[in-house]
């Protein structure tokens, strides 16, 4: 009698604790949904920006997108206001640089080459990015 209870204790501990081992895994594919999400907002952001016809230089614009391990953003967007919602652009970017902050891949990143900055010009009737040195 005193074997069945222990062994039904053993039972009922061990079932418990399989049960709150394996829940803990249920956390693990936040990190990949935020990766997949990540990619829909860069996604949406070039197809925004993807439409660069200008007529005057004051229509193109230049975006921080993103934020690196040691600081800066991690691209430039040069991108037309002619076609392009600017507020929307903006927010996208925003969305993309907070989530790369809160993102442990960008944490992760040993990478500081840098990322020069660039002018926008409208140039053949194109926003066009000219790197900064």
């Amino acid at each position: 009698m005193v074997r069945s209870s222990t062994f039904k204790k053993f039972f009922i501990t061990t079932t418990v604790l399989a049960s709150l081992a394996l829940s803990g895994c249920e956390t693990t594919t936040s990190g990949s949904s935020a990766h997949v999400d990540l990619g829909d907002l860069n996604d949406q952001l070039n197809d925004i920006v993807s439409n660069n016809s200008c007529t005057a230089s004051f229509q193109c614009k230049v975006l921080e997108v993103g934020e690196r391990a040691c600081g800066g953003p991690s691209r430039y967007v040069v991108y037309s206001t002619l076609n392009n919602a600017q507020e929307q652009a903006e927010q996208l970017a925003e969305r993309i640089t907070a989530a790369e902050k809160s993102s442990d891949q960008a944490l992760t990143v040993n990478d500081c080459s840098p990322v020069l900055p660039v002018q926008s010009l409208c140039i053949s009737q194109q926003c066009q990015a000219i790197e900064i040195k």
